[in-house]
């Protein structure tokens, strides 16, 4: 197929253009799909308005997941920051790559 290809590219005119707009072999098959996290939150808010544990969530849960989030030394506002930042960029690559 390498020869090919060159003998094409020698003699058609922009057939690398061509051969990256053609369909690949095995391009056909859809990808693996992993199943999507469940996005899991430790807190609820109470008709009250506060915060709360949810329901079967332990105190020693709650505690692991507050000194993970100390260990990195960012204020809550930051945090948040990049998580929308990380939305924004995952939105931006599902775009570009349904773009053709």
């Amino acid at each position: 197929m390498k020869q090919f290809d060159r003998i094409m590219k020698d003699n058609v005119p922009g057939y690398g253009y061509m051969k990256k707009a053609m369909p690949q072999v095995g391009a056909g098959r859809e990808p693996k799909t992993q199943p999507k996290k469940k996005t899991y939150t430790l807190t609820e808010t109470a008709p009250s308005g506060k915060a709360v544990l949810r329901k079967g969530v332990t105190v020693t849960q709650a505690a692991r997941k507050l000194n993970r989030y100390e260990e990195t030394g960012l204020t809550p506002q930051e945090v948040f920051n990049l998580i929308e930042r990380a939305h924004n960029l995952e939105r931006r690559v599902e775009k570009l790559e349904g773009w053709q």
